[in-house]
């Protein structure tokens, strides 16, 4: 019965912030190199591609992420979700985080999904 009650909060959860436009927090989890979590909810980075954790050029994106953890970060939602997460462009201490990782690892610019041609 927990496990049930546990669900449902975090489902009404993601969805009270998935009808926000703006999430604003804590890097409170770095999944891989173009997900994170915010508040501890999970974010998928517009536009971003980066190669898979597991793969050397992935580990690394990974690893050039964690350095954010525990930063104060600003994702504009793009209304989009994909699996568990939500869709958006973040900034982390005032720098792009996309454009960031893009600069300083393998990972690229996913043009199918720069939704809002910020790349």
């Amino acid at each position: 019965m927990r496990m049930i009650l546990t669900a449902l909060l975090i489902t009404f959860a993601a969805q009270a912030v998935a009808d926000e436009t703006v999430l604003t927090g804590a890097v409170t989890h770095v999944r891989d190199g173009d997900t994170i979590e915010v508040n501890n909810v999970p974010i998928r980075l517009a536009a971003l591609d980066c190669p898979e954790r597991g793969s050397q050029q992935g580990d690394t994106a990974s690893k050039i992420a964690q350095q954010f953890l525990g930063s104060q970060a600003k994702c504009e939602l793009t209304g989009a979700k994909t699996y568990d997460r939500l869709v958006g462009y973040c900034e982390i201490n005032d720098t792009d985080f996309g454009r960031y990782m893009m600069q300083n690892s393998a990972c690229k610019v996913w043009e199918k999904y720069d939704v809002w041609n910020r790349y």
